[in-house]
């Protein structure tokens, strides 16, 4: 029997509230999937917040607590039963923005400083990834969307941590954040193995370039692979076009990173928990004690749920596997193969 007593500290505005709260959700995804907490209250509750206010929310589970959001609200929906607010984060800004804007000899990293400076967002650690003789970033796409494709270019992911910033880390999955146990933390999960017949994932740029400052990165080439093509689009092999990767290197790293997801992909599901507040986006979990045939990991997670509701709180999680197929390093090592053969 659990006898931990979740509670939670939720900032609206200038009010502090630890209770009254009919049930909080809470949706955490990397881009580009946007974060949306949802709090509702009766409708007696005197909630005095407007659109735009800050707002922040720390979760307990009665053994330990974390800051999980901070962000602002987005709309507040009053009926005769209840009033519902809902909030956005970084990533949500992000979403609302369709940048009409072109960069010059910059990382992939630097366009997505540039796009959250342009929104006002703050960011912590952005990995540089793949370098660009230029990048467009239209209007056809959310600013939130430009930065999803050029982390996957990267092998890295976007997400927005606890406090309110924007980061773009490699994840590591060998290594796990933290231990579940089945019969302890854990309440259900159920896994999925997908065939992987793709050997090979190949990206094709426009001018494959050594270098993405020189010259010959803003020509076209007839011959991207410079007469050392790798194996031919086919059931076990996949080529993508991606013009604005002008280089052999860019190009080869956007493949190895698809590849990586790729393979990591092949065994995915989800978990029930009791409240983990600590669970974001990115993190590895080891988890121990399951029947045999059900993945232990170490795993890494996509998305995650939290919920409080008056019969209980939960958080929900879905995962890829990790392991050495997901360690940057493999990518490193993929990225040399794939360059040296160019």
């Amino acid at each position: 029997m659990n006898m931990l007593q979740p509670s939670y500290t939720l900032t609206l505005g200038n009010q502090q509230w630890t209770n009254q709260a009919l049930s909080i959700d809470l949706e955490l995804g990397a881009a580009p999937l946007v974060d949306r907490l949802e709090i509702r209250f009766p409708f007696a509750a005197p909630v005095s917040a407007g659109t735009g206010d800050k707002v922040s929310l720390n979760l307990n589970n009665g053994e330990k607590s974390a800051d999980v959001f901070s962000g602002t609200v987005a709309s507040i929906r009053r009926t005769l039963d209840q009033i519902r607010v809902t909030a956005i984060n970084a990533g949500g800004l992000l979403a609302q923005y369709r940048p009409a804007a072109t960069y010059e000899s910059v990382t992939a990293g630097t366009v997505i400083r540039n796009l959250c400076g342009d929104a006002n967002v703050d960011v912590a650690a952005i990995e540089d990834g793949v370098s660009l003789a230029f990048f467009v970033a239209d209007g056809s796409r959310t600013a939130w969307e430009h930065i999803a494709r050029v982390c996957g270019w990267s092998g890295s992911i976007a997400r927005v941590n606890s406090d309110g910033e924007v980061e773009a880390p490699v994840i590591d999955a060998t290594t796990p954040d933290l231990a579940l146990r089945y019969g302890r933390e854990l309440l259900a999960i159920g896994n999925t193995e997908f065939a992987r017949p793709v050997e090979s994932f190949t990206v094709v740029g426009e001018s494959g370039a050594d270098d993405a400052g020189s010259d010959d990165a803003f020509r076209l080439s007839t011959d991207f692979f410079k007469g050392n093509a790798p194996d031919a689009p086919s059931l076990t092999s996949r080529w993508r076009a991606e013009p604005a990767l002008r280089t052999a290197e860019g190009a080869a790293r956007a493949g190895a990173a698809t590849q990586r997801l790729y393979k990591s992909g092949g065994q995915r599901g989800a978990f029930e928990a009791f409240l983990q507040p600590e669970l974001r986006p990115g993190t590895i979990v080891q988890i121990q004690d399951l029947p045999s045939g059900l993945p232990g990991g170490p795993l890494w997670l996509h998305s995650i749920h939290h919920r409080l509701r008056a019969d209980g709180a939960r958080t929900a999680a879905r995962f890829y596997q990790g392991g050495d197929s997901f360690n940057p390093a493999g990518l490193l090592g993929a990225l040399a193969s794939l360059v040296g053969g160019l």
